[in-house]
């Protein structure tokens, strides 16, 4: 189980797909441990596109989507590489600077039944560096937007998840301006396992 973590336009996506054409057999997830999560899919579909959803509306329904990944998650299947592309600790860092103590608290108590990670990584960008990568793609959404309309609580939510991926998963972060996704993949693979079959 590989944990690849990180705020938006850090780089996750490209490396997520370096690893699973490298890994072969692998299973992908998003935000949630479980692909069949009903309020997972509706809170990252709020999240990203709709700019009035937050508050205690976003950390219940995080919260919630968290308990059913806690009752549902299934481990891999031998040969299998679970690769997940952020997790809860990315909602846990915001309800702790910005939303509610109390969801916080709870989160952080369904976090100690899910499985832990083998390997984490924690990407990180310059906002020059993600506005750059901004600039070159096709479409973008409202987290997209948040670096650059609010850089200052960005910023603090990136130190703080940064931290809750060390303390939680024992992450190693990686800088990504000035490396070529095959640079980034070929440093994450140094540290990783071994090619599966």
């Amino acid at each position: 189980m590989i944990l690849v973590e990180g705020l938006d336009l850090a780089g996750k996506s490209t490396l997520i797909e370096g690893l699973r054409q490298h890994f072969g057999r692998t299973r992908v997830l998003n935000g949630q441990f479980c692909s069949n999560n009903p309020s997972g899919k509706v809170a990252r579909e709020l999240v990203r596109w709709d700019e009035g959803f937050g508050g205690l509306e976003a950390g219940s329904l995080f919260l919630s989507s968290m308990l059913w990944d806690a009752r549902h998650f299934v481990p891999p299947a031998p040969g299998e590489v679970h690769l997940q592309d952020s997790c809860w600790l990315r909602t846990l860092a915001f309800e702790q600077l910005f939303g509610s103590i109390p969801i916080a608290r709870m989160m952080e108590e369904q976090g100690r039944r899910f499985p832990r990670f083998e390997k984490a990584f924690f990407l990180t960008a310059s906002l020059a560096e993600r506005e750059r990568r901004f600039r070159s793609r096709s479409q973008n959404d409202l987290h997209d937007l948040m670096a650059f309309r609010k850089p200052d609580k960005f910023l603090a939510i990136e130190r703080r998840l940064r931290d809750l991926v060390i303390e939680w998963e024992a992450g190693v972060v990686i800088e990504t301006d000035g490396l070529s996704p095959a640079q980034v993949l070929s440093r994450v693979l140094s540290k990783s396992v071994a090619k599966t079959a």
